[in-house]
């Protein structure tokens, strides 16, 4: 069964692709962190930013969320 995400949580995945992790304190640090241990995100190679992975991009492709990924 799939982990119950947060609002917060859900809107982080939308916006990770332009998020800049290393201005992230408190709350959206938190997030972050816990949806890299889950398995929604990863770091990139190399890199500060983030990306999705398969799951997280399979758990919002369930709930009809667009993602801008240029």
């Amino acid at each position: 069964m799939a982990e119950k995400l947060t609002d917060e949580e859900i809107a982080l995945l939308c916006d990770i692709v332009e998020a800049d992790p290393t201005k992230f304190t408190g709350r959206k640090r938190k997030d972050l962190d816990r949806l890299t241990s889950i398995g929604y995100v990863e770091q990139r190679a190399g890199r500060p930013d983030y990306k999705l992975t398969a799951k997280g991009a399979a758990f919002l492709a369930e709930r009809g969320a667009g993602l801008n990924e240029a």
